[in-house]
């Protein structure tokens, strides 16, 4: 109806017109085809359904197996963790502040003396199991350290600015709290240990808003560490305990040298002044036994004087050993090398001992190789007593055939010297005791006597000069030796003539000698001496009278000086000649002195002396010491 509200809703008659009716075979055709349509989409939906089933179980699967394999790598990693701490001294322990739960490791209950797997609930089981002197330590390091940290209200980075709300590290994060406990020992690593010594170090987790919401401990076993440091700590107590008894030690050394060093000094002063009070009467008994005229004697007289001056010159040399032997002990036996004519010291030192050798019927021959060097640089004196304590030595212990001295240069250019004899031989067992002083081998066959020095000082006069000494058997007896570096020198240019033994008729007149000796038994022999020289003598008393007898002008050609003078001593006399004008400065003083060592004469020679000659004086020591002096070119130009 056009006027009916539907009139809006109605077909166009052409439209309507137009549309044919549809049949039901059409209709039944149309609704086949869409259920065909919808019937594929249920298959598509159902096969999509299919294929996603499928991805889902290979994804649930691929899950299932991921997650199985990190299981597996969990526990493995945790059984690692476990064992890195339990070989490592380590375990953790994690306190959820929240929940108030704490959780131990393994290794922590068995540190603490738990069984693995016990159940903890609170701390003050973890403090139980301290030594009793540790608890209250413990628990007010965790109320005063770590819970009290629980009430604070703001917290603060780094860089002091408040950490809530900003980005950046929190200081109560990063700061760890840390205390060293005891517990019994237990199971653990130290099994067997009465006390085990552990380190807590504790560190917060905080939340997003910087609360506190896990305690992180980390518990160490240190025992062998603290037990290393107590025990480096007990050696560093007892070394340093030794260092002081070291210290004490070295004092009381260096205490007992000073006393030592005194009582040194005291002895070498006490041999000093002995020998000196030796030495001036034996001038006298020797010197005066120089003086005798032999040619006036009988032979029964000429061989008790030769007993007795063999008697005194054994005297001299045992006197000298004993003087060197204390210098040797004190360190102080030294060299003074020089200009030495060797082929004169080796047969002066043997015709020195060949009346003894005589008065035992026994041959004593020197035989130099002929590479021998007449002129060496060495000390003579040493060389000299060397050559008579090894001639002393062999001809006492020989009682019949002969002593021999041979001498040869060495391929290293050392000097060997050899003395050789028939005697009765040491046995090779033995012959380390002959260095030994104050030892006697008493051998069957041999005589009783002596001091046992000689060989001792030779060792340590060769020890001095850097060479060798010792003894051989030889065909019928003993060889000793000594082997030393001696330096080949060209003859000096001014040498008096050693064949002559007087100034007489030596080409110039007799030199005039002015003597300075107190004591009247020694003048008499140096002025018998220096008469049998060809000398022209005066005497005076003292270094003051020498003075003045210079002073006066009265001409001398030398002045033999004596050290030791009351009024005015031989180094000030000399001091104050060498301060005379003139040639009277230059005069020539040659020391006379009982003393020996060169400490001793240094005041001497540094006062002006030339030359020094020791007591007891033999003759051909003089000589040669004013055959020295006299050569200076300052001197009055005798000619020698």
């Amino acid at each position: 109806m056009p006027g009916s509200p539907l009139s809006r809703f109605a077909v166009p008659q052409d439209i309507a017109a137009a549309i044919e009716p549809v049949s039901p075979e059409a209709q039944i055709a149309l609704l086949e085809r869409r259920l065909a349509r919808a019937e594929a989409a249920r298959a598509a939906a159902e096969h999509l359904l299919e294929q996603k089933s499928r991805v889902l179980a290979a994804a649930n699967n691929e899950l299932t197996a991921r997650q199985d394999s990190l299981s597996t790598s969990l526990e493995r990693r945790t059984r690692q963790l476990l064992d890195a701490q339990r070989v490592a001294g380590f375990g953790t322990m994690l306190w959820d502040i929240k929940r108030q739960q704490l959780e131990l490791s393994p290794q922590v209950q068995v540190m603490i003396g738990l069984e693995p797997g016990s159940s903890v609930k609170t701390y003050r089981t973890l403090v139980r199991r301290l030594l009793h002197e540790d608890r209250r330590r413990m628990l007010d390091w965790m109320h005063g350290e770590l819970l009290a940290r629980l009430d604070r209200e703001h917290c603060t980075r780094y860089d002091g600015q408040p950490c809530q709300g900003s980005p950046g590290p929190c200081e109560e994060a990063m700061r760890e709290y840390r205390i060293e406990v005891r517990c019994p020992g237990g199971d653990g690593i130290n099994e067997g240990e009465g006390v085990r010594s552990l380190c807590v170090m504790a560190q917060f987790q905080v939340d997003s808003q910087c609360k506190p919401a896990m305690i992180f401990v980390t518990v160490q076993d240190i025992t062998r560490q603290v037990r290393a440091d107590n025990e480096a700590a007990a050696l560093r107590t007892r070394e340093l305990q030794r260092l002081e008894d070291l210290e004490r030690l070295n004092e009381a050394l260096l205490v007992a040298r000073e006393q030592a060093d005194l009582a040194n000094d005291a002895k070498s002063r006490f041999l000093a002044m002995m020998s000196h009070d030796i030495r001036t009467p034996l001038n006298g008994v020797i010197g005066m036994l120089d003086l005798f005229d032999e040619s006036t004697l009988t032979a029964e007289q000429r061989r008790t004087l030769a007993l007795v001056r063999s008697s005194g010159d054994q005297l001299r040399v045992l006197l000298n050993d004993i003087i060197d032997l204390a210098r040797a002990e004190a360190g102080k036996l030294a060299l003074n090398p020089g200009p030495t004519n060797l082929v004169e010291v080796l047969t002066d030192g043997t015709d020195f001992w060949r009346h003894l050798a005589h008065e035992k019927s026994l041959s004593l021959d020197i035989v130099l190789a002929a590479d021998t060097p007449t002129w060496v640089e060495a000390d003579s004196v040493r060389l000299r007593q060397l050559i008579d304590n090894m001639l002393s030595n062999a001809i006492k212990y020989t009682s019949e055939g002969g002593v021999m001295v041979k001498t040869r240069v060495l391929p290293n250019g050392w000097l060997r010297t050899e003395v050789i004899d028939t005697g009765i031989g040491i046995p090779a067992h033995r012959r380390a005791e002959l260095f030994i002083e104050f030892n006697q081998l008493n051998l069957l066959g041999s005589e009783p006597g002596g001091a046992g020095l000689g060989l001792a000082i030779c060792q340590r006069i060769i020890e001095v000069m850097g060479g060798r000494i010792g003894v051989d058997d030889a065909a019928h007896g003993s060889c000793f030796w000594f082997e030393i570096p001696v330096t080949r020198i060209p003859v000096p240019k001014r040498v008096a003539n050693p064949a002559v033994r007087s100034f007489a008729g030596s080409g110039g007149r007799a030199p005039r000698v002015l003597v300075a000796e107190d004591l009247a038994t020694n003048r008499i022999v140096v002025e018998g001496c220096l008469r049998k020289l060809g000398c022209e003598v005066r005497v005076v008393a003292d270094g003051q009278q020498a003075l003045d007898a210079v002073v006066s002008g009265e001409p001398f050609d030398l002045v033999l000086m004596d050290m030791a003078m009351p009024v005015m001593d031989g180094p000030e006399a000399t001091r104050r000649i060498r301060a005379l004008p003139g040639a009277m400065a230059d005069l020539p003083i040659v020391a006379l002195t009982a003393f020996t060592r060169p400490e001793e004469l240094e005041p001497m020679m540094a006062a002006g002396a030339n030359d020094s000659v020791a007591k007891p004086i033999v003759i051909d020591d003089l000589y040669r010491a004013m055959s020295r002096a006299l050569a200076i070119p300052a001197a009055n130009g005798i000619a020698h």
